[in-house]
């Protein structure tokens, strides 16, 4: 069995505490991103309708079938 060291303890501890102390920031960091993406594709969506969609499909494949 090996021995452990104060040094080794003391950097496992102090490293669990940090990485423990900025999971929060992380995480609610994630969320404002993944927030922040929904309000862009939404703003994007916003008022179209599936014929406006269809129609501009059609008019960009007008021109390759020509």
């Amino acid at each position: 069995m090996t021995r452990i060291t104060t040094s080794t303890l003391l950097f496992t501890t102090l490293l669990s505490t940090t990485l423990a102390g900025c999971n929060g920031a992380f995480v609610g960091n994630l969320i404002v991103l993944g927030m922040t993406v929904g309000i862009f594709y939404g703003t994007l969506t916003l008022g179209r309708s599936t014929e406006a969609r269809s129609s501009a499909t059609r008019s960009t494949n007008d021109g390759k079938n020509g």
